[in-house]
């Protein structure tokens, strides 16, 4: 299979995955807002706080090393595997002997025996990193998906069943152990490599010329991805955490639905570009055109029903997320944007580079926490998103400078989008068509949507004219089997 058909192939399964797993997510979530308090999203959102940041210790980089990495033995994989176990298994002791001083630190003695039971988390995910770089090296997201969507069916579904019988925050918590566990369990069974008894630390030093700086940026990415969450818990209520991180979840699904199988099936296909200079660029500014073109068109629509589907869906109770979900969809695009830039360094295998240029974006990430602290949580919000926008134009001067990828094209192809999204969301806070608010935000999609597609059309969007290249022959081998 050619490489081409192999990628479409892959964005096909992945994007069909992450319709169907945000889709059952998202369903799951609203029982559980509906059964559990905004205080409990909150606690579990402190407690994962470390967790998170402290998984790029069970991986070291080695999982982004073996995709890139041209060519890999047995070896090299189970001498990858058996690091990735200990190292998890350390940090599981590490995490429950630290979980008092944790709880101490948020004033919240609750926390003690939630981040306990989270640990083992560490010791479930250990043993699928090589399973899912090698079959993310094979474009292989069929397998990947079904394993995902499965896992998260079951534990959200017995999450749901616990919450309703008074488990309270716990059943959050079997929600997120349970889910990593039967998704190793899937792997296991599907995936044709199993580990052998053999180790290497020659076949290991070759990786990590690539794989430490990827171990560095990892944990410093994470510590900077955290950082919201972790300002928030720590300066504010644990039920503002929860209304913070129910409209950020929000925000994540639309950047899932939008652009997240572009830049997680381009990885790999970026890195067999890395010595053919344009066809490393053709693909890679396509896919940039694909990720705007939807990330602001999706953007604008959740804007106008952020309120309906929050209030509606999750309840009244959840009121205090709609502002802050407006306010975080605004940066939607810039997330996707960014990762596309991540993966053309590391695809390039410029991982040192990718990490120098990520110590200057995670320094500017800094400023929103001072914002916040001294004017308080929207504020706070604001500069995140002001953030997003400064640190997007800076990441397009560096690609420019270290991978000689032109700074007019990435304007044109933002360009093109938001030229048409900032206007109507300016319009759609200031200005009331309707009195009546589902009125108000149908005749905003409406004229929105024509707006945004005649705009497209008319400046001929390669985004656009490549999705709708593929649509139509789907469509018609669709028809011709009817």
């Amino acid at each position: 299979m050619s490489l081409k058909k192999a990628a479409l192939r892959g964005f096909v399964w992945d994007l069909t995955g992450t319709f169907a797993r945000q889709g059952i997510k998202f369903v799951i979530s609203i029982f559980l807002a509906r059964l559990l308090e905004p205080e409990e999203f909150g606690l579990v959102g402190m407690a994962l706080v470390f967790i998170v940041i402290s998984q790029a210790f069970a991986d070291f980089g080695f999982g982004s090393a073996l995709i890139q990495n041209k060519k890999n033995t047995s070896v090299v994989y189970s001498s990858v595997f058996f690091i990735n176990i200990i190292a998890g298994a350390l940090i599981c002791a590490l995490f429950y002997g630290l979980a008092p001083f944790i709880a101490d630190f948020f004033n919240n003695q609750a926390l003690t025996s939630l981040i306990q039971w989270l640990s083992l988390s560490f010791v479930f995910s250990s043993f699928i990193i090589v399973q899912k770089s090698i079959l993310t090296r094979q474009i292989n997201f069929k397998t990947i998906n079904l394993a995902d969507v499965i896992s998260q069916t079951v534990s959200g579904i017995i999450a749901v069943i616990l919450a309703f019988s008074g488990w309270g925050v716990y059943a959050l918590v079997v929600q997120s152990l349970l889910g990593t566990f039967l998704n190793g369990v899937l792997l296991w069974v599907w995936t044709d490599w199993y580990p052998k008894i053999e180790f290497s630390w020659k076949e290991v030093k070759k990786l990590t010329g690539f794989s430490a700086f990827m171990f560095m940026d990892q944990v410093l990415s994470r510590i900077s991805n955290q950082l919201d969450v972790f300002f928030v818990g720590k300066v504010f209520s644990p039920a503002t955490l929860g209304y913070y991180t129910r409209a950020q979840s929000l925000n994540n699904m639309v950047t899932q639905y939008t652009s997240t199988s572009f830049t997680k099936i381009f990885f790999p296909v970026l890195s067999k570009y890395q010595d053919d200079e344009e066809g490393f660029k053709r693909v890679y500014f396509r896919i940039i055109s694909i990720i705007c073109f939807f990330a602001f068109l999706v953007s604008g629509l959740m804007v106008f029903w952020g309120e309906t589907i929050i209030v509606v869906l999750f309840g009244e109770k959840w009121q205090p997320s709609v502002i802050i979900f407006q306010a975080l969809i605004l940066m939607a695009f810039a997330r996707p944007i960014n990762a596309m830039m991540v993966n053309a360094f590391l695809g390039k295998g410029k991982a040192k580079e990718n990490f120098y240029v990520g110590l200057f974006r995670k320094i500017v990430r800094l400023f929103p926490l001072l914002v916040g602290f001294y004017y308080g949580l929207m504020p706070f919000i604001y500069a995140l998103v002001t953030c997003s926008y400064f640190l997007t134009f800076c990441n397009m001067l560096f690609m420019k400078r270290i991978l000689k990828v032109e700074l007019n094209r990435h304007l044109k192809k933002v360009f093109e989008g938001v030229i048409v999204f900032l206007p109507f969301i300016f319009l759609f806070f200031n200005v009331a068509l309707f009195e009546n608010k589902l009125l108000n935000s149908i005749a905003y999609s409406v004229v929105f949507v024509t707006a945004y597609l005649l705009w497209s059309i008319m400046l001929k969007n390669e985004g656009m004219l490549y999705v709708k290249s593929h649509i139509k022959p789907a469509f018609a081998k669709i028809k011709r089997k009817l």
